[in-house]
């Protein structure tokens, strides 16, 4: 059995906030971005905007949007070493042959349709075996992991629609993107609980070697 050696998670732990927190910031600042937009586009239909303020809103959302796509490989990164490290000391504290390995907590996230319930079972598993005083999860952590899913399926949809021919269309398409920036504040916030919680939680590894 791969020996695994207990890591101290405040760093990665702190790191993982940051990022967590980043992203919340950064779907508000997109759904800020639409929000912008929609009212050029209700200026530009009232007479009150030109081409040029039209154009520049569609600048707007586009950059904003891009800077959103590098900081999402960045949280990825950093929430993905904190989940790594998180499993790792789970399987030092109880080792279990039959378990999610560190490795795989991480990549099932990256597996189509088995990244419906895996990565759950695997930070169920990283949860469970960390606290062993309990043998079930908290509500609010089946929360996280549905509202994560449904937020994940919103986003697939919003990416497969085509944007409208004509601008009264577009602020209702600009409103569905506003809605989800705003709903991923949900699992990102749960998200921070556990990442808290697992942080803060003292062992001693003389203990966990005894």
């Amino acid at each position: 059995m791969t020996q695994y050696e207990f890591t101290d998670l405040s760093g990665p732990g702190r790191r993982a906030i940051w990022a967590t927190s980043a992203y919340a910031c950064a779907q508000l600042g997109l759904s800020a971005a639409h929000v912008y937009q929609n009212a050029v586009i209700r200026r530009y239909i009232s007479g009150t905007a030109d081409d040029a303020a039209l154009l520049q809103s569609d600048n707007v959302v586009g950059m904003t949007s891009i800077v959103f796509l590098l900081l999402l490989i960045l949280v990825f990164i950093v929430n993905g070493r904190f989940i790594y490290l998180a499993s790792r000391n789970a399987a030092v504290m109880t080792p279990d042959s039959q378990a999610i390995t560190p490795g795989w907590a991480v990549g099932w996230f990256a597996v189509p349709i088995a990244n419906f319930w895996m990565p759950y079972k695997a930070m169920k598993e990283t949860w469970l075996r960390t606290f062993k005083t309990t043998d079930t999860v908290p509500g609010w952590f089946v929360i996280w992991w549905l509202s994560w899913v449904a937020m994940n399926i919103v986003d697939q949809v919003l990416g497969r629609m085509s944007p409208p021919n004509n601008l009264p269309d577009y602020i209702g398409y600009n409103q569905a993107f506003i809605v989800s920036g705003v709903l991923w504040l949900i699992p990102a916030y749960l998200f921070l609980r556990i990442i808290r919680i697992l942080k803060e939680a003292k062992h001693n590894p003389a203990e966990v070697f005894a």
